[in-house]
C-alpha cells in the first residue's frame, strides 16, 4: 500500500479519476477526448470527480507522441532567440513560414540556443515533426544535431556543398551581380565590401587568398558576382577593400571606420545582408 506521503504527492491520473467517477478507463479517456460519444449525466459525473480533484485532463504531449505527429514545424537556428524578431531577413523567412503553416494548420516552435550544448538539448527535446534550418551561422552543426533526431529537415542558406541535404538557397553569384551593377551604373568606382563571415570566429580585412578560400560558399559567390560586375566596368577589383564582420553591429562599425580612415574612401559601400547594411 502506498504511503500517505506518496499518494499526496503523486499526481493524478486518469485512473483515479474513472474510479471517482465509477466509469471504466475508456469512457473517462472519452469524457476528454470525443466528449460526443458520452452521455452527458456521465460526462458531467467525469468532470465533477476531475474538478474536485484538481485533474487539468491528460498530458497533450502523451497523446500527440502516441499517434507519432505533433503537428508542429521547428525552425532553428545558432543564433539568439532574438534574431527571428530582429533580423530583417529571418522576419521576411518567418513570415512566409507562418503562411505555410496557417494554410496547413500546423504549429511552429522556434529552436536556438547560447552555446552548443543548450542547442543540442533543444533540438533533442523540441516537439515538432520536423526542422527548417536556418544555417546563416553553424549549419553543419545544426545539420549534425538535425540528423541525430532522424526527422526531415530542410536547410536554409546551407553555406557549404552537400547533396545529400535537402537545401533552399538563392542565385548568390546572379543577385551580387546585379547590386555591383547597379551602383557602377550609377557611375561609381570607388567601392567597399561589408561582408558576411568567410570563416568562423575572424573579422577584419580581408586578404585576396582568404577571399578564394572562404569556408562559406554563400560569402564567395556573393563575391564572384560583386568582381564580375566590377569587371566589366573596368574596376580594379584588387584595389577595393574587403572588411569580413560576423553580421552584427560592433563588427561591421569597426568595419566602417576602417573603410573610411583611407585616403581615397568609397562612395559606395556592398552590404552583404540586411543586418549590415542598416548598421552602415
Amino acid at each position: 500500500m502506498a504511503s500517505s506521503t506518496e499518494s499526496n504527492t503523486r499526481p493524478i491520473r486518469l485512473a483515479d479519476i474513472a474510479k471517482a467517477a465509477g466509469v471504466s478507463h475508456g469512457t473517462a479517456s472519452n469524457v476528454f477526448s470525443r466528449p460526443e460519444i458520452v452521455r452527458e449525466e456521465v460526462r458531467e459525473r467525469v468532470k465533477a470527480a476531475a474538478e474536485a480533484m484538481g485533474y487539468a485532463g491528460p498530458d497533450p504531449k502523451g497523446r500527440l507522441l502516441r499517434a507519432g505527429k505533433v503537428n508542429a514545424i521547428g525552425v532553428a537556428t545558432t543564433e539568439p532567440l532574438s534574431y527571428f524578431f530582429d533580423d530583417p531577413f529571418a522576419r521576411a523567412m518567418m513570415a512566409g513560414i507562418s503562411e505555410a503553416c496557417d494554410a496547413t494548420g500546423a504549429g511552429i516552435a522556434l529552436v536556438s540556443a547560447g552555446n552548443q550544448e543548450k542547442l543540442a538539448w533543444n533540438i533533442q527535446s523540441a516537439l515538432v515533426d520536423g526542422f527548417i534550418l536556418f544555417c546563416i551561422e553553424g549549419g553543419s552543426r545544426l545539420v549534425e544535431l538535425t540528423r541525430e533526431r532522424k526527422l526531415p529537415f530542410v536547410a536554409l542558406e546551407l553555406g557549404f556543398d552537400d547533396d545529400t541535404v535537402s537545401a533552399i538557397g538563392v542565385d548568390n553569384v546572379a543577385g551580387a551581380r546585379l547590386a555591383a551593377h547597379h551602383l557602377a551604373e550609377l557611375g561609381h568606382r570607388r567601392f567597399a565590401i561589408l561582408s558576411l563571415p568567410f570563416a568562423d570566429g575572424s573579422t577584419g580585412l580581408v586578404s585576396p587568398e582568404k577571399v578564394r578560400t572562404a569556408l562559406y560558399t554563400g560569402t564567395r559567390d556573393r563575391l564572384i558576382g560583386y568582381f564580375e560586375a566590377f569587371s566589366r566596368f573596368g574596376v580594379d577589383t584588387a584595389g577595393i577593400p574587403v572588411y569580413e564582420t560576423e553580421n552584427d553591429e560592433a563588427s561591421t562599425r569597426a568595419g566602417l571606420e576602417t573603410i573610411f580612415a583611407s585616403a581615397a574612401p568609397p562612395t559606395a559601400i556592398l552590404a552583404m545582408s540586411d543586418r549590415i547594411a542598416m548598421v552602415a
